[in-house]
């Protein structure tokens, strides 16, 4: 009964709060320990009773027959990951494997919300090793072919309920939501490759957008990707990157109306940008 009357609590303070989606979900490679680490960097402070964290859920993808995630290590008191579904090659994504992990708690957690500040849930390794392309990736929920309704009635996605946030506080991927464990190859954050700021105008769209960066680091041949809501390439356009100030235009006339994601894309790295309406 006192469960219950903890999921019912929370279910009515969710509805004294407007939805404000205000968390970026992680994953990177540690090096040292040799572990994925995922995390969440919140976009606002949540302080008691805001803080106040019901459900979660994190799935990633990975290379189909490649990957088994082992010796889960919760790094939150409180709040514990669990590896609890598994979807492999599906038929809208049959080079990947989906697996998901699910947030068990007794009651309800308080973990301290800082904005800006990153906050590690949990870690863990790869039964295989460092294998195949070395990848793994956490699932978009506005771009992934496998998000529901899919072909498995699966349930995957990244999720974290926050009272603050008015419900599901899931605002997008840091850096691509990538990370690599080959060191010839890692994957770099936004920070470390030069990137300091950037603006996609006008938004919504009606033939043309504009795209500027501010870039601090080395020079790249990277590429501008739209990606539409079904996960579709639909357009990919050479952007050289210099050190400064850089700006390309992108005609979307031809495009129907709808919902469409901007990537900054180079050989071992991935930026992602705005999500724009096309009119």
């Amino acid at each position: 009964m006192k469960k219950i009357n903890l999921y019912l609590l929370m279910a009515f303070l969710f509805l004294a709060y407007n939805s404000n989606a205000q968390l970026e979900f992680k994953i990177k490679f540690d090096f040292d320990t040799e572990r994925y680490i995922v995390s969440v960097i919140p976009q606002a402070t949540y302080t008691e009773p805001q803080n106040i964290t019901g459900t979660g859920q994190v799935t990633i993808k990975v290379p189909t027959n490649e990957f088994i995630p082992v010796d889960i290590v919760n790094l939150l008191e409180g709040m514990k990951w669990e590896a609890n579904s598994r979807n492999d090659a599906p038929s809208e994504s049959p080079e990947y494997d989906y697996i998901s992990f699910a947030l068990q708690m007794q009651g309800l957690g308080y973990p301290d919300y800082e904005e800006g500040v990153e906050l590690p849930l949990f870690s863990f390794q790869n039964a295989f090793g460092c294998t195949g392309d070395s990848k793994v990736y956490l699932v978009d929920n506005e771009t992934d072919p496998f998000m529901p309704p899919n072909s498995e009635n699966a349930n995957v996605g990244n999720t974290l309920t926050i009272l603050g946030a008015g419900g599901d506080a899931y605002a997008g991927l840091y850096n691509g939501g990538v990370a690599s464990c080959d060191p010839q190859n890692p994957t770099s954050t936004a920070e470390e490759l030069g990137f300091a700021e950037y603006s996609v105008f006008p938004n919504p769209v009606v033939d043309e957008i504009n795209v500027s960066v501010e870039w601090n680091g080395e020079s790249a041949d990277a590429m501008i990707q739209v990606v539409d809501a079904a996960g579709k390439l639909v357009l990919a356009e050479p952007f050289d990157i210099v050190n400064g100030k850089n700006n390309k235009k992108l005609n979307v006339e031809r495009y129907p109306a709808g919902s469409y994601f901007l990537y900054l894309v180079a050989e071992d790295w991935e930026v992602s940008l705005d999500k724009v309406t096309k009119q």
